[in-house]
């Protein structure tokens, strides 16, 4: 070990990303809008926003919260799962939260249950059940 063990620590160990089969690729892409670049709350931003160190939590909290409301965030995140990306923010989640989707996905999940419980709001799924 590198770091000094304290005795009753956890070590917390993720396992790399779970490999998605071609079907589910072709599935995410199918959710893909074409040309959602051009309309993504992003698109003005020319600087390093979307991929901060993987220490800085501020820039990375930051980078998600400007996704929040963006209009393609769900194509987003289709297209960054499809396609593997393992770095940066994406469709308004971490490399993290993205291993998580395709865990659940890899396990099961339906493709649109995965997207919409990353991309959806909490407040905006409260205002759907009031």
């Amino acid at each position: 070990m590198n770091r000094q063990q304290i005795p009753g620590q956890l070590e917390l160990v993720f396992d790399a990303a779970p490999e998605l089969t071609d079907d589910l690729r072709a599935e995410l892409t199918a959710h893909v809008v074409p040309g959602w670049q051009a309309m993504g709350a992003c698109r003005s931003t020319g600087d390093d926003t979307w991929f901060p160190d993987e220490t800085d939590t501020t820039g990375k909290t930051n980078a998600v919260d400007r996704c929040g409301f963006c209009p393609v965030r769900r194509s987003c995140l289709a297209y960054a799962l499809s396609s593997g990306q393992e770095y940066g923010v994406w469709g308004g989640t971490t490399e993290l939260q993205r291993n998580v989707v395709a865990r659940d996905l890899v396990d099961g999940a339906p493709v649109v249950d995965a997207l919409d419980g990353a991309t959806l709001l909490p407040e905006y799924l409260w205002r759907q059940a009031a």
